[in-house]
């Protein structure tokens, strides 16, 4: 083992002991904050659970700083306080799936990934944290509600706005580590870089030290080579822990046979994220009597517009099973309430939101309900296309002010209608001979050709189109793309 690996792997302990204790330190702090929230709100069952998972982390810190166990035992041992006790726990006494803890379930394997690596113990927290989610899911299913031991009359809003907080500073702590990261292996090859341009002029300015410049240049380059290998793998590390967080997101995606099985087939979905894990996202939930269908377009992409992604479908799901809103219109104005107080955007100059397309399929009725917001919808129906215009403001970002109403729109589904919803990735990314955007004009143009066809050839179509417009402009994907195309025809 060479001295650099020696103290690369030196480094490496120490970062990780230091995030441990980072996280046991956080994790202490919101324990005890916790434990005061049910102390408030009259939570016997919180105080006791969160109580205990506080005892467990200020054990783990005592073991840790004593270094009375491993590192892995004391992460282990962390994570059972963090999911067994606080979450599991605390969730299940508080309204189950539907509780406001509930949404903390997807830190547990993030966290697990971040301090045990793509490991069988991350992969174990994984598979639990879905288990428990799945069962929760079917005991509601089942109409076995899990018990709620606090006011809910007089504390929901509270309680709720609590467990957000933590979520999110949990959130931003995640956030800091990447950046952190990735600011640390950029200056290691600046620094090496700097250091073989110094090694390279000493060379040409002397002639007579020449063999000695060679011994130092081919030293040099030795070391840029295991730097280079360093941050390879640093690179890798990080594609893996991404590549972890893309399964987490698709996993929070509705299951594509549950839409396919709704439009009876006549459906095909493009989402082609540009980093990896993507900031568009689409929801669907059959419900007794309508079918809703959300698309959404996040700002940024890659790992920042991932975690807004993650914001929204949380979103969705409270205010649909929770708040019981089935309105197109009214679901856009609840979501954007929820991203503002969830993004605290009234006390800062946040310009983070969404461009969201909601669309409400009656089963009883031959009509369809739209409601958008910056986020347009195209119908075609007798070989007309007619663009369902959104209304001009996101939601969340404050430049906007803090109240939104969107409006609602009607579609006659009396005669076979063929949608195409999605962001607007396809519309906006340059390529073609002359690189310049694909524009709306040619989606619509490209959507009347092929309307007609089976969907399965018409994102075949959509596809190769996109790519080659690509290739043609030398050009490299820009932004997150999603489109779906559908089919609602009442007389099949």
């Amino acid at each position: 083992m060479t001295p650099t690996t020696i103290t690369k792997s030196k480094h490496d302990s120490e970062a990780s002991q230091k995030l441990l204790l980072n996280f046991l330190k956080v994790t202490t702090v919101f324990g005890v904050f916790y434990v005061v929230i049910s102390y408030i709100i009259d939570f016997p069952h919180g105080m006791v659970i969160v109580g205990t998972a506080t005892c467990i982390y200020v054990t783990s810190i005592f073991l840790h700083l004593k270094k009375l166990a491993s590192y892995r035992f004391i992460t282990n041992f962390y994570l059972t306080g963090l999911f067994f006790i606080a979450v599991v726990g605390c969730s299940y006494f508080s309204g189950g799936v539907y509780s406001p803890v509930s949404p903390w379930f997807v830190l547990i394997p993030v966290i697990a990934l971040l301090l045990l690596g793509a490991s069988r113990d991350t992969l174990f927290w994984l598979i639990s944290a879905m288990f428990i989610g799945i069962v929760y899911g079917v005991l509601a299913f089942m109409g076995k509600d899990a018990p709620i031991e606090y006011d809910i009359a007089t504390y929901k809003a509270f309680f709720e706005s609590s467990c957000w907080l933590g979520l999110i500073l949990i959130t931003y702590l995640v956030s800091s580590i990447f950046e952190g990261n990735r600011n640390t292996a950029l200056e290691v090859v600046e620094e090496k870089n700097l250091l073989l341009t110094v090694q390279q002029d000493e060379i040409a300015a002397s002639n007579e030290e020449l063999h000695q410049q060679k011994e130092e240049l081919a030293s040099i380059v030795e070391v840029v080579q295991e730097k280079n290998q360093v941050i390879e793998k640093q690179n890798a590390e990080v594609k893996s822990s991404i590549l972890y967080a893309s399964r987490i997101q698709n996993a929070l995606l509705p299951m594509e046979n549950k839409i396919k099985n709704y439009f009876k087939d006549e459906i095909f979905i493009l989402n082609k994220p540009r980093d990896i894990v993507s900031g568009d996202f689409y929801w669907f939930e059959k419900l007794e009597d309508c079918a809703i269908l959300v698309t959404a377009d996040c700002t940024g992409h890659g790992v920042p517009g991932a975690f807004m992604s993650m914001l929204g479908i949380a979103g969705l799901n409270s205010i649909v099973f929770q708040e019981g809103v089935y309105k197109a219109d009214k679901i856009l104005n609840h979501l954007h309430d929820y991203i503002y107080k969830s993004l605290q955007q009234d006390q800062s100059t946040s310009s983070d939101g969404m461009d969201v397309s909601v669309l409400v399929i009656y089963d009883t009725l031959p009509i369809a309900e739209f409601a958008g917001a910056m986020n347009s919808v195209y119908c075609i129906q007798d070989g007309e296309l007619k663009e369902l215009k959104a209304d001009k403001k996101p939601l969340g970002s404050n430049h906007y002010g803090k109240i939104r109403n969107y409006s609602k729109q009607i579609i006659d589904l009396s005669k076979p209608t063929v949608f195409y919803t999605g962001s607007d990735g396809y519309q906006d990314q340059f390529g073609g001979k002359d690189d310049k955007k694909f524009m709306k004009k040619r989606l619509k143009k490209l959507a009347l050709q092929v309307h007609k066809e089976l969907f399965s050839k018409q994102k075949q179509v959509f596809t190769s189109t996109l790519e080659t417009w690509i290739k043609e402009g030398q050009e490299k994907q820009i932004d997150d793309v999603l489109l779906m195309g559908f089919k609602v025809d009442r007389a099949k």
